[in-house]
């Protein structure tokens, strides 16, 4: 075989392979797109089971989360608030999203933490005994900017409001304690 011959025989492999390999791809792609998402699936159960949709016109990220929980605070006879519980397997796992009834607005938050504001003179170990009686977990803080954030006593769909409620027993320690807002860009 001369050098011309193989350069050709080369020539054609790569050409076959290029096309083997973009069938491949174009196949996966036909796939992907014939498959249905399975966040619609979960969350069409979800639905099912009594939770309401999340409402058009909420931002993309958004969703794309899985329903876990929904629910009517203060209660179904007195709705204020509409609350799910939302899972994100690829960034911030928790949210919570809250439609206010009576402006029609949205508040997202992290459905699993508060965020506490440190008074001032106060240090992050001085909230031990507070965590220890409530049985929280501090989960991270920032001496420098006086802050705490602070897990949520339970996983229902009052937990946020619960445990600030509960916090607000030892007042002395902090400023202010609230929700762990989640801003969009």
């Amino acid at each position: 075989m001369g050098k011309t011959d193989r350069i050709c025989v080369y020539i054609m492999g790569f050409v076959l392979g290029s096309l083997l390999v973009a069938m491949i791809m174009n196949r996966r792609a036909l796939k992907e797109e014939a498959s249905v998402d399975p966040w619609v699936t979960h969350n069409a159960a979800a639905v099912k089971a009594g939770a309401e949709e999340l409402p058009e016109g909420l931002p993309e990220v958004i969703q794309r989360g899985e329903i876990l929980d929904f629910g009517i605070l203060p209660s179904a006879a007195e709705p204020q608030v509409k609350v799910w519980h939302l899972n994100f397997a690829q960034s911030y796992p928790y949210v919570r999203v809250v439609e206010h009834l009576s402006t029609g607005e949205f508040s997202y938050m992290a459905a699993d933490q508060i965020l506490i504001e440190l008074a001032d003179g106060v240090d992050v170990t001085a909230l031990k005994p507070m965590l220890d009686a409530l049985e929280l977990r501090l989960r991270m803080f920032n001496r420098k900017d006086q802050i705490a954030v602070v897990g949520v006593l339970s996983t229902q769909i009052d937990a946020v409001p619960a445990t600030i409620e509960a916090l607000q027993a030892y007042s002395e320690l902090f400023r202010s304690v609230g929700p762990d807002v989640i801003e969009f860009k």
